[in-house]
C-alpha cells in the first residue's frame, strides 16, 4: 500500500513497484535511469574532487605584492627632514617634519614562494623619485632595507611555501615651499635573486 505522505523514499518506491507489479511511478524516473543519474552524480562528485589537486611546491622562485609601502600623512615644518618606516612598520620623523595620525604608514610587504632551504637575496634601488599628484614637486626614497639580516635569507617552512619580506624606506622632505601638501606617489623596483 502507498503511504500517505507527500515524499516517497527509494525503499518506498521500490516496494510499491514490486507489490503493483508496475515499472514506475507516475512522475518517476525509470529504474535504469535512477541508476544512471546516481552514477552521474558521483562521476561529477569524482571529478571535482580530482581537479582539486594539492598545491605543487613551487620550484621556481615567486614573488607577490601583499601590501605598499605608506608614509602616512605629516607636515614638512620649515626646513623638512625625514620620515623613516622599518620593516615593522614603525615610524620616526626628523628636522621639522611633524607626523600624523592619518592615515596610517605601513611597510611594503612580498610574498617569496620558493621550496624551502634556497638562498635568496634582495636587491634594492639607491632612490626613486616620488612625484605630487597634479603638480610638478618631487620627494625622494632612499635607505630601502627589509626586515632579512643583510637584505638576504634562506627559505622555510612547509606548504604552502610562502616567506614574507617586510620593507622599510626613508622619505626626505624639504621645506614646506618646496614640497606642498599634496598626496605624493611614486613606483620602485625590489629584486629577489635566487642563489
Amino acid at each position: 500500500m502507498l503511504k500517505k505522505n507527500l515524499f516517497l523514499t527509494e525503499t518506498d518506491v521500490i516496494s510499491w513497484i514490486m507489490a503493483t507489479g508496475h515499472p514506475r511511478l507516475p512522475g518517476f524516473l525509470p529504474r535504469g535511469c535512477r541508476v544512471f543519474l546516481v552514477m552521474a552524480f558521483f562521476m561529477a562528485f569524482f571529478i571535482r574532487l580530482h581537479g582539486q589537486t594539492s598545491f605543487s611546491s613551487p620550484n621556481r622562485l615567486q614573488v607577490y605584492v601583499v601590501q605598499d609601502l605608506n608614509f602616512g600623512s605629516f607636515f614638512t615644518g620649515s626646513s623638512g627632514g625625514a620620515v623613516v618606516i622599518t620593516p615593522e612598520g614603525n615610524r620616526t620623523v626628523s628636522g621639522t617634519v611633524i607626523a600624523l595620525p592619518d592615515p596610517p604608514v605601513t611597510p611594503a610587504i612580498f610574498e617569496v614562494r620558493l621550496i624551502p632551504n634556497r638562498m635568496v637575496h634582495i636587491s634594492f634601488p639607491s632612490s626613486v623619485t616620488f612625484r605630487r599628484v597634479g603638480g610638478r614637486e618631487t620627494m625622494t626614497v632612499t635607505g630601502f632595507t627589509s626586515d632579512k639580516p643583510g637584505n638576504s635569507f634562506v627559505t622555510a617552512g612547509g606548504h604552502p611555501f610562502i616567506n614574507p619580506v617586510r620593507v622599510g624606506a626613508t622619505l626626505n622632505a624639504g621645506n614646506k615651499a618646496d614640497h606642498p601638501a599634496g598626496n605624493y606617489t611614486g613606483s620602485f623596483t625590489v629584486t629577489f635573486i635566487e642563489e
